[in-house]
């Protein structure tokens, strides 16, 4: 298998997960210009909606491949436990999708149309960790540009249907087609193991990590097109879905620097030391971008969706800083994950996501976007703060792990 250097899998990661940005930015806009600020809300919420169920386990069984699938050692007896837990927790997602989509959007074939969605976008992100685990990056950024086109090109196929179930059709089919293509190499372990109730501990805790790290954002699109006037919610959609991008490249490179530092866990001054460089580079880099996002965001939001959406710049903002926190936390996530601190990255954003969700369930009924967003400002943004300091602060090893799995 060949191997590529961090800097070339950060670039292929970056490019892949950032071209898929790219698409749904695209494919967002093209609703939002052509169709209504009413119909682009009801398809950025069942998005989200399909972002939030797809950390209640997938993701985590992702983040589970880019550790173990990374060592030939862990790869057979871990690749069973993940393919079997995916298919047990995709099934019912898909199924839970239907009424929660019907009632935020009022629709029956929404709902119905929302389950294939959930499905197709669970199998993209399983697959996705599969191939990185597997460093088959090149393959995957691939994947990644021809699903996007596809689904683009069936947009405009079906942009002339109002009805909102059918433009998520499009989204549906470029998923299922990079999961299709990216069938994972690794021959599973023929029975049983130890490491396989490892691996899936592990994605419990990597789930909580996921969920609750990366599922405030979603979820506050959902509370604001449930609570909020659709007007609104079209708004918060328009202003969401260009902070979005810049969150998915953050996600990239956690996803690369996960199976870096698991690879230096044998040398816990290496992974010190790369972890400052990493995080120092990524702080910059990531500064850099928001910073001229929230800056240019009323120049911005007016060029791609145009004047109608004008009154969506305060929370576009608001919305950039906070991910911009979040996208603070790639390198020392990555960090605590690789170096057995699953529990305490999973502890410190259980404690975010309460306090986030809470928030939003009080706040969101009563003032619509902003309190929903105060929800995403307390959670996320505290949860990041705890985070990187618990990853400069804490130990790189943790007694609790049972194996040591790196080469």
């Amino acid at each position: 298998m060949k191997q590529h250097s961090v800097a070339g899998q950060l670039i292929l990661s970056t490019y892949g997960m950032g071209i898929q940005g790219v698409a749904r930015l695209v494919y967002t806009l093209v609703i939002g210009r052509t169709l209504s600020p009413e119909a682009l809300s009801d398809t950025t919420a069942i998005l989200s909606l399909a972002v939030y169920l797809a950390l209640v386990w997938p993701a985590g069984a992702a983040i589970a491949a880019t550790r173990y699938l990374a060592n030939p050692e862990t790869a057979a007896d871990s690749i069973r436990a993940l393919r079997t837990s995916f298919w047990v927790s995709t099934i019912p997602l898909s199924l839970i999708a239907i009424p929660i989509a019907w009632w935020i959007t009022g629709d029956l074939p929404t709902g119905l149309a929302s389950a294939v969605l959930v499905f197709s976008y669970n199998a993209y992100v399983f697959s996705r960790g599969v191939l990185t685990g597997e460093n088959r990056l090149l393959r995957a950024a691939v994947l990644d540009t021809v699903s996007s086109l596809l689904a683009i090109t069936v947009l405009l196929l079906v942009l002339t249907a109002h009805s909102s179930w059918v433009l998520l059709l499009p989204l549906s089919a470029g998923y299922l087609l990079f999961a299709l293509f990216a069938r994972s190499r690794t021959v599973a372990a023929p029975s049983p193991s130890s490491l396989q109730r490892e691996t899936l501990a592990f994605t419990r805790e990597a789930t909580f990590g996921a969920l609750v790290m990366g599922g405030m954002l979603p979820a506050t699109m959902i509370f604001v097109r449930a609570f909020d006037t659709p007007t609104a919610a079209g708004m918060f959609a328009a202003a969401l879905t260009l902070a979005t991008p810049a969150n998915i490249v953050a996600q990239a490179v956690s996803q690369v620097l996960l199976p870096h530092f698991a690879r230096l866990r044998a040398d816990p001054s290496a992974m010190r030391a790369s972890h400052r460089r990493l995080f120092a580079l990524t702080a910059a880099g990531f500064g850099l971008i928001f910073g001229a996002l929230i800056v240019f965001a009323p120049w911005i939001l007016n060029l791609f969706y145009g004047t109608r959406y004008t009154d969506g710049v305060p929370a576009m903002q608001v919305l950039l800083g906070i991910v911009l926190l979040l996208s603070l936390t790639s390198a020392p996530s990555a960090l605590l994950l690789a170096s057995g601190r699953e529990r305490l990255a999973a502890r410190i954003w259980m404690f975010a996501f309460v306090i986030g969700t809470a928030t939003m369930l009080l706040l969101a009924p009563v003032w619509g976007q902003w309190g929903a967003l105060v929800g995403y400002a307390l959670g996320g943004g505290g949860g990041s703060i705890v985070i990187i300091l618990c990853a400069f602060l804490a130990p790189t090893t943790s007694t609790h792990v049972r194996r040591d799995i790196t080469t």
